[in-house]
């Protein structure tokens, strides 16, 4: 950035949630301006979508180790932004580089020509083949301002789509900087491109000429690009809000669960789509469970500049959220343990980290998503209520199962209506690469990750091809008409009579 701004234009100025300081300045991408960016990558798309991807994989080696080699400056920009602990934000590039380094080295594999089964036509072959889809646009929120837009844009890169990257208002220096590391890595020109601004700009890009739009955000705004797309039948990803729900058996490892509790919950001050919101415990542990979760949340603190502490909030109406809904908890008998009130200093708006039990399902905090530091405790009798209370929810993101029985925790997760699952541990599927991440009901649409996630960035060609004389010839479908019903049920008793 230079320091001459062009006063022709609006600019973004993000603030630091910690200082009030401002954190740097990126130019509005003005609504009616997105189309001429998308044009730009569709040129670009005119060659980056036809090399191959031995062609495209050393770009994209050479952009992951640039990142790699940019984490102290990634991190601070992340930090100066949203306020996150500094190495919470160095934890956020350890995702990132993960997915970097799995779609850089494995694209051909994971794209490679599939081939189909040719029984019963022997006579003809079968394949399907993946193509770039084309132009993808990303629109990412402010939470994991870095880790969430280089996560898609990975997959679609890797695909052979170009990119053209819609951060949030709120953290965009974060967003500037993948096209910037992009650039410097030697990407060729316009293939990852950035716009700026609030939701006009957003909606100009899931309205324009791209081919593919991913979002990450709320289930609000999720439902409007979805309608929107609807009209032309274009492809989106959707990866929306959660409610994430921690089932915690008689046979777990007590400590190990409570200790996920508290740090899944008030992980980036809870402000993520797969925090754990909510926690079932079986009854036969609970006053366990209870120990331990209150001795982990009080070593916390809150607006004190502690490496423990948890950051502030990076908009101050999320703290009303997170108050409005314990308020409404503590009207209908909940208790707090530990924690509970907002924080308002010089340096931002915190709210400490509590701990509530006495809760059900007539109260919002267990139905609604908070997005902030509370962890809400309910005690069950058995397995089936935990899991029937965990499948009582419009979201299906993440959740985790702890038991000391792989087996039965495998089975319950196997019945838990959610996206994904983890066993004895949370969290982690969003740092996994190799399977896929995605929610359903009001948590999203397709998914993200795998070969699943890469795939959502291509279109199929299957192709079939015949390897000596027409298929349908030798079957004597061809006009004029040779054969009748008799014929075709003959065939089928043939053909397939014999599986029986």
């Amino acid at each position: 950035m230079t320091s001459t701004q062009d006063t022709s234009r609006r600019w973004l100025t993000p603030k630091s949630p910690l200082t009030g300081m401002d954190a740097g300045t990126v130019p509005v991408t003005d609504p009616g301006e997105v189309a001429a960016v998308v044009d730009r990558s569709r040129q670009a798309f005119g060659n980056w979508g036809f090399m191959t991807h031995a062609e495209r994989k050393p770009y994209l080696r050479a952009f992951a180790k640039h990142v790699l080699k940019s984490m102290d400056r990634i991190a601070a920009v992340i930090v100066s932004e949203t306020g996150k602990n500094l190495g919470d934000a160095h934890a956020e590039l350890i995702g990132t580089m993960t997915s970097l380094d799995f779609y850089s080295r494995h694209a051909a594999d994971l794209l490679k020509r599939k081939k189909g089964g040719s029984w019963p036509f022997l006579v003809t072959r079968g394949w399907t083949e993946y193509h770039p889809i084309g132009v993808a646009g990303i629109i990412s929120p402010w939470n994991y301002p870095f880790y969430l837009p280089t996560l898609t844009a990975i997959q679609a890169l890797a695909a052979g789509c170009t990119v053209v990257i819609k951060p949030s208002e709120l953290t965009p220096l974060s967003g500037q900087l993948i096209e910037d590391l992009a650039i410097e890595a030697g990407m060729p020109d316009g293939v990852v491109q950035v716009v700026h601004g609030d939701g006009a700009t957003g909606a100009a890009l899931a309205e324009s000429d791209t081919d593919i739009i991913a979002f990450t955000g709320s289930s609000e705004v999720g439902k409007k690009i979805a309608a929107q797309a609807a009209t032309t039948l274009k492809p989106i990803l959707l990866e929306l809000g959660g409610k994430d729900a921690q089932i915690v058996l008689e046979d777990a490892n007590v400590k190990d669960a409570a200790r996920a509790a508290v740090t899944f919950g008030v992980w980036n001050g809870g402000q993520q789509c797969v925090a754990i919101e909510r926690v079932y415990v079986v009854a036969d542990v609970y006053d366990e469970f209870m120990r331990e979760a209150t001795k982990a949340i009080k070593q916390l603190t809150a607006a004190t500049n502690d490496h423990r502490d948890i950051g502030p909030f990076i908009s101050p109406d999320q703290a009303e959220v997170c108050k409005q809904q314990l308020a409404e908890a503590v009207g209908k008998g909940a208790r707090v343990v530990a924690g509970g009130s907002k924080i308002a200093t010089d340096h931002g708006i915190y709210f400490e980290p509590t701990l509530v039990e006495n809760v059900d399902h007539s109260m919002a905090l267990m139905q609604d998503e908070t997005f902030g530091p509370l962890i809400p405790v309910m005690k069950v009798a058995d397995q089936e209520e935990a899991l029937a209370l965990a499948n009582d929810s419009s979201y299906g993101l993440h959740g985790s199962v702890w038991t000391r029985n792989k087996r039965r925790g495998h089975e319950i997760a196997s019945q838990m209506k959610t996206g994904t699952i983890a066993v004895n541990d949370h969290l982690i599927n969003f740092l996994y690469p190799t399977i896929k991440f995605g929610g359903i009901g009001e948590s999203g649409l397709n998914g993200q990750l795998g070969e699943e996630g890469i795939k959502a960035f291509t279109i199929h060609r299957s192709i079939t091809s015949a390897r000596f004389r027409p298929t349908t010839k030798l079957l004597g479908a061809w006009m004029p008409r040779r054969v009748g019903p008799r014929y075709w049920k003959t065939l089928a008793r043939i053909l397939f009579g014999w599986r029986r």
